[in-house]
This record gives C-alpha cells, sequence and structure tokens, in this order.
C-alpha cells in the first residue's frame, strides 16, 4: 500500500491532518448507498453467477487493474507471467493506472464495463460494495486452502459487509496488505542533540513526546530550523487516549467526548503552542516526507511504504510505536476485489487468491513497503529483512497487531468522516478550541450519518 498514491484514507486537513488519498486515504466521496434489497450483495452475485463461465480448458481472459510506482507494476507483472503458467488457460491483462485511481475507477464502473479484478482500497470499499459493485468471495475463500487464520483480522474486516455496516458479514475482498503506521525517526539527529533513543518496545506518552520533541527542536532569529515532530496523524491519538469516533452500533458520533478531545487538544497544542510540529505555512513549500529527508523533521508519522524511499537516505533512521500513550492507532490497507458483472468469477477469484495468497504476498514483501497478509510470514526474514534499514522492523508487527482500520472504513458512506476531518481546520488553526469545533460538528456528522447509512437505522 502506498498512501496518497491512489486511495483515499485521509484528506489533509490544514497542515496537521494527514488524510489522504491512500494510501490511507481521503474515505469515501459521501455519495448515497445502493445496497441490495436484501442487503447481502445478493442481487449482483446472482447477476454475474449467471454470467457466462468458459468451459473447462477453454481459454479466458480477463483484466486487473490496479496503480503503483514502477517497483510495484515491475513486481506484479512478474506475478502475473507467473500466475498465467501456472494457470495455462487464463490470460491476464494489466491495466495500469499510475495517478488518480479512484477517480479513473469511479468512471470505468458507473460506464458498466470495469475490470474483472482491480484493487480495491479500504476508503471506498464500503461505497463499492454498497453499490453493488463487488462480488461476495467469502464462499470461494472457504472452500480453498487459505489459511485465513493466520491472516490479520484488522486486514480482512475491512472488507466485510453485511449490507449495513463494514467489517462484519461475508467478505468481498482479500486484502493486498495492510500498512501499520508507526514513528520514524532519524537517529543522527538524536545523537548530535545528545537525545534517547525511542523505545521499540513501548510507546512514548503524550508527555513524553512533547519534552522529546522540544528537545529536537531548534529555533534561529525567531524561525524555527528544525522540528522535533512532523504533522499528527489524529485518528491514532484519539485511539491511544483511550477516544473513539463512533458508538458500536454506528449511529452516533462520539468523537466530542472527553478522551478524543484532550487528545485532540494536546495534537493542536503541538504546533500552536508547543511550535514543535510545522503548521501549514511551514509545509507550505516542504511536506513532511521532504522535510524528514533533508533532516528538518526529527521525527515523522507514516507507514511501511516509506521504507524503500528513506533506505535511499544518507542519514541513520530506525522506527519506534506511535508516541500516543499505549500500542494504538490505524493501519492502512488495500484489497483485490472482483468486479459484480464480471462474465468470468472463477478466473478472476483464482487471481484474486493468488495475489492475496502466500506467494503474492511474499514477492510483494520483498519489496520492503508492505508487511504480507500472514502474520507467519511476517515473523521470517521476507519480511524482516535482517541488515536492512529499519533494524527495529518488529515494531510494524506489532503495530499490526494493535491497530485497527481508519474510522473511514466504518461506514459504506463516509461523508461524516469527511465532515470531520474538514470541520477540524479551525482548531489546527488554533481559532477555535478541540471542545468547541467538536461539539458543533457533532449535530451535523450524526445527520450525515444518518442520511447516508439508512440501512445502519433499520
Amino acid at each position: 500500500m502506498r498512501l496518497g498514491k491512489g486511495k483515499s484514507l485521509l484528506a489533509v486537513t490544514a497542515s496537521l491532518t494527514l488524510l489522504a488519498g491512500l494510501a490511507a486515504c481521503g474515505g469515501n466521496s459521501g455519495k448515497e448507498s445502493s445496497a441490495s434489497p436484501d442487503g447481502t450483495g445478493k442481487n449482483a452475485a446472482e447477476s454475474s453467477a449467471s454470467g457466462s463461465q468458459a468451459p473447462a480448458g477453454e481459454m479466458v481472459k480477463i483484466k486487473f487493474a490496479g496503480w503503483g510506482d514502477p517497483s510495484e507494476k515491475e513486481v506484479f507483472t512478474k506475478l502475473i507471467k507467473d500466475f498465467e503458467q501456472k494457470n495455462p488457460t487464463i490470460k491476464v491483462e494489466y491495466l495500469h493506472i499510475p495517478a488518480d485511481y479512484v477517480g479513473k475507477m469511479n468512471t470505468i464502473l458507473a460506464g458498466g464495463d470495469a475490470p474483472d479484478v482491480f484493487y480495491v482500497p479500504d476508503g471506498d470499499f464500503g461505497r463499492w460494495v454498497s453499490q453493488g459493485l463487488l462480488h461476495p468471495i467469502q464462499e470461494f475463500v472457504d472452500a480453498s486452502s487459505l489459511d485465513t487464520g493466520d491472516m490479520w483480522e484488522s486486514g480482512l474486516l475491512r472488507y466485510r459487509y453485511d449490507g449495513a455496516v463494514n467489517g462484519q458479514g461475508p467478505l468481498y475482498a482479500l486484502p493486498k496488505d495492510i500498512g501499520p503506521t508507526v514513528l520514524y525517526y532519524n537517529k543522527d539527529l538524536f545523537t548530535k542533540m545528545n537525545v534517547t533513543f525511542p523505545s521499540a518496545d513501548t510507546p512514548m506518552t503524550f508527555e513524553q513526546l512533547l519534552d522529546t520533541a522540544k528537545k529536537l527542536t531548534v529555533e534561529e532569529n525567531g524561525k524555527v530550523k528544525q522540528y522535533g515532530m512532523g504533522p499528527i496523524w489524529w485518528e491514532g491519538f484519539v485511539f491511544g487516549n483511550g477516544g473513539a469516533f463512533l458508538t458500536d452500533d454506528r449511529r452516533e458520533f462520539v468523537g466530542n467526548g472527553e478522551a478524543a478531545v484532550s487528545a485532540l487538544q494536546f495534537a493542536a497544542d503541538l504546533a500552536n503552542v508547543h511550535k514543535v510540529v510545522p503548521n501549514a505555512a511551514a509545509l507550505k513549500d516542504m511536506n513532511d516526507s521532504q522535510m524528514f529527508q533533508t533532516g528538518r523533521l526529527a521525527m515523522m508519522i507514516t507507514g511501511r511504504w516509506m521504507v524503500p524511499e528513506f533506505r535511499k537516505l544518507g542519514f541513520d533512521w530506525d522506527v519506534a510505536p506511535l508516541p500516543v500513550n499505549k500500542w494504538a492507532g490505524w493501519s492502512g490497507s488495500v484489497g483485490i476485489g472482483i468486479y459484480s458483472k464480471t462474465k468470468h468469477l472463477e478466473a478472476a477469484y483464482k487471481l484474486v487468491e493468488y495475489l492475496g495468497g502466500p506467494e503474492g504476498q511474499k514477492e510483494q514483501s520483498l519489496m520492503g513497503f508492505a508487511i504480507p497478509s500472514f502474520k507467519s510470514m511476517a515473523a521470517t526474514d521476507v519480511f524482516l529483512q535482517p541488515g536492512q534499514k529499519p533494524e527495529h522492523a518488529e515494531v510494524f508487527i506489532k503495530a499490526a497487531e494493535n491497530q485497527v482500520p481508519g474510522p473511514w472504513t466504518n461506514l459504506p458512506n463516509a461523508k461524516w468522516f469527511d465532515l470531520l476531518s474538514q470541520g477540524l481546520a479551525p482548531m489546527w488553526d488554533g481559532k477555535k478550541s478541540a471542545a468547541d469545533v467538536l461539539n458543533e460538528l457533532k449535530p451535523k456528522i450524526d445527520a450525515a450519518i444518518k442520511e447516508g447509512n439508512p440501512a445502519v437505522f433499520k
């Protein structure tokens, strides 16, 4: 998974909210969902099941769409070639969409002639499945040799749908990857400024984070030259402080509770009060990744997908748990799903299982930017890659064990989350308190939840 390269995980609100296109991230478009009458996707399944399947032994051609940089494209080209050799009656046409993947797929899906198999960002899964665009794969998975018990549960559950909410019901996709978020830090800066490295075993508390960030922040002539901490991925701060965004039944917004409010106020104060995190103006000409790579950020939050790029850096660096009081936070993911109108269902599932199964996961993990979907594989050198940075790669494994899908994945229509992320701007700008902003947003968000997700209230 690559945050910001085709998905909609988070949307950047002001300077400190990272909500991007994937690879974590910008959620949903807020369009009203249109689930099948029984809420299970059965209609779509029946319509595609009635499509013609090629007789045994006859050549079948299917299309597969995804995005990714040249290295990912190279790996998937190789995987497809290997798949075709193992399945000589199936030919795969690879449609690589390097930019604006979700926008282009929305257009293709609206046209009614989409690829048989395609990437499904977790932030767009709910909208696509509720519109009947994905075929359920639970029966195929149950009949396969895939050991789902060895897969990250948080990776699987975000691709489940019961006709009302995500995270429950049958599977509609297999995770292509799971991307836990962690703290990256510049070891050379820590050493230079005589600051103790963060623990790889125990997350920093909010107080410890502030103290460490202050020690690593350098100001010259009234202007910050080096920031101790990068922009805050605030959802993890809420989770780490014991807060929540929705009630268990997904019917009400509770992000204005005390735990969430205090976490968000702390996050905003890091930039506005303590000046240890760059604000919007400071990020105007250089994003957090660029600032980290040029030595202007001592610490930053991001996912495994940055490892290949950071391995090219000329300074020493490592990873630690998110500094959110305890092991907590969110992970991003991209799934691999099947178009509900495919005419080659069995061939399509074979490709999904191959790419999401052990062989596909191994090749993707060797690239360095993804943690494999299988827990047992993550504990091997395939993922840990001893001798290469980061030294404490096991931090990603512990993070995957404790992090949950982002809140934008909880409901098919995520307009409520868009309202939240966009509505926090006055807080990030220091114009309003977290409590005032969240209390003002609550009735609007509650209305969006009810309007966009009527099946939840039946």
